[in-house]
């Protein structure tokens, strides 16, 4: 076994997959040698699964090659990855996968970043699949990758060599498409005497059109899915995106609901933690789909809530005292039970503050200056845990103390 396929469930990485089942002649090994895996975020779009299990599996087994499914087993490293089948002879998708993103996101009380890494894509995937390589597959010399467009910088993390394995000599294979080419070559920065990048899809001239158009061909659907986590906000970035979106939550109105949950959480702690960029879905839920609106705000009411402490310190970088280096958060939970029961506790610690859609009460308001602090109570959808680091409150008393040092000067 010396050929390894990142499949990601998607249109890129099923397009590319089907290609090197159908034409032989697209690839320089055989079958045999090819082993195929997908690491399961648990959060995928039902549908998806449906269509690999009707699709992509049978061909599979008629070929004998080897599928694995793995998944994160928990929140931390330590506790490792699960394989949730391993033969070649897959008989269905595991889609639910173990420790889904979704959990960490509730723990955390936030959501996926669209910002620099794509992390939850590097710690739900790339890490799950290094990890079942390194300890399933450690012969593995060869790496493709059937990624989707507009994921981020997953090239420089698998043209790294595994914790504990150095690779033997081989070839990275991306599924970058036709219009990838600016990503492509920020992928070759990465290349080694030991791993070069190959993109199958842009040799071949292939965009997203044309990837659809094969899938269409072979299957016979007309529409494979992009894959994504029913909340993935960078399915929201485009207006296309968002209208896409809006027609998966008419076909599976409880994958709104998660997300809407998951968005309210993390907007109780964070009014800037939208999964939409200046926006939020709420609003774009409430104003084209308001029957999916008002179902959730009655499961709203329905949801345990909890009251939450935040406190919040922003630190000035020291090269350029006016732009912020990092933002820490304290993280409390004081108190749970029903939603009008935490609301009303909230309201009773203080002057309300309600201008974003939510009871807060803000014992520090953030400054205009740097170092800057927040403090607040608000009640949210429960969930959350208390974290926060171990330096966070000496990071929350000197900026205490330098903003009481601009003052008094």
């Amino acid at each position: 076994m010396n050929i390894v396929l990142s499949y990601g469930l998607g249109v890129d990485s099923t397009a590319l997959l089907l290609r090197w089942l159908a034409e032989p002649r697209t690839r320089d090994f055989d079958l045999r040698d090819l082993l195929v895996v997908t690491s399961m975020t648990g959060d995928e779009w039902p549908r998806t699964g449906v269509l690999v299990q009707e699709h992509i599996l049978p061909r599979l087994r008629a070929a004998g090659i080897r599928y694995a499914q793995v998944a994160r087993a928990g929140r931390s490293q330590t506790e490792g990855i699960v394989v949730l089948d391993d033969t070649d002879s897959p008989e269905r998708i595991h889609l639910a996968g173990a420790y889904r993103l979704s959990d960490e996101m509730a723990l955390a009380g936030t959501i996926p970043q669209t910002g620099g890494n794509r992390l939850c894509s590097m710690k739900f995937k790339g890490w799950v699949i290094d990890r079942y390589l390194a300890e399933h597959a450690p012969q593995a010399t060869r790496h493709a990758f059937g990624y989707e467009a507009g994921e981020a910088r997953r090239a420089e993390r698998c043209a790294e060599a595994m914790p504990g394995h150095e690779p033997e000599p081989g070839r990275l294979v991306f599924g970058y498409e036709a219009g990838e080419v600016t990503r492509a070559r920020r992928a070759t920065d990465y290349d080694t005497p030991r791993r070069v990048a190959e993109f199958p899809l842009i040799d071949w001239g292939w965009d997203r059109e044309e990837c659809q158009a094969y899938i269409e061909h072979i299957t016979g659907v007309s529409d494979w899915p992009k894959s994504a986590c029913v909340y993935c906000p960078f399915a929201l970035t485009s207006r296309e995106g968002r209208m896409r979106t809006l027609r998966r939550y008419d076909s599976r109105p409880e994958s709104a609901l998660e997300a809407l949950m998951m968005e309210r959480r993390a907007l109780a702690l964070n009014p800037r933690s939208s999964l939409m960029i200046g926006e939020r879905l709420a609003d774009l839920i409430t104003l084209h789909r308001p029957g999916i609106d008002a179902v959730f705000q009655q499961r709203l009411d329905e949801e345990p809530h909890s009251v939450y402490e935040v406190r919040r310190v922003w630190r000035p970088r020291a090269s350029d005292p006016s732009k912020v280096a990092n933002a820490n958060r304290d993280l409390r939970v004081l108190a749970s039970g029903s939603r009008s029961a935490c609301e009303a506790r909230v309201r009773l610690q203080g002057r309300v503050d309600g201008s974003d859609g939510f009871d807060r009460v803000y014992l520090t308001r953030r400054g205009k200056t740097l170092p800057a602090r927040e403090h607040f109570l608000v009640a949210g959808p429960a969930g959350a845990v208390d974290k926060a680091l171990p330096n966070f409150d000496a990071w929350w008393n000197k900026a205490a103390q330098e903003r009481l040092d601009l003052v008094s000067a």
